[in-house]
């Protein structure tokens, strides 16, 4: 559920970057003479991901805003193939890619 959807992805790529960034500047405290260095490359992983999370905003407004026909909950379609962001259920604009009809037989 954490990686589902293209937008949820990105953002959770820009999270483990601001994990990094903050593991980065702990490890300055453990090496005293090294201390600026990892502060700075920290601080550029952590501007990183706001960079990212700015990008993924900006992203997330262009997106189209579908309902699920799965779950009926809201999500949103980036590009022409995407997943549900609840429940990983494959969502395509395209109607080539569009799932076929079952036919139901008739009950005798």
């Amino acid at each position: 559920m954490l990686l589902s959807g293209k937008l949820n992805k990105i953002r959770t790529f820009a999270l483990l970057l601001i994990f990094l960034g903050v593991g980065v500047m702990y490890i300055g405290f453990l090496a005293p003479s090294w201390m600026p260095l990892f502060f700075a490359l920290g601080i550029l992983f952590v501007m990183g991901s706001v960079g990212i999370y700015f990008w993924v905003g900006i992203l997330s407004t262009q997106s189209l805003p579908v309902t699920c026909p799965e779950c009926g909950k809201p999500t949103k379609v980036l590009g022409r193939k995407d997943q549900c962001m609840h429940c990983k259920a494959i969502l395509s604009v395209d109607p080539k890619d569009a799932p076929e009809n079952k036919k139901e037989e008739p009950l005798s």
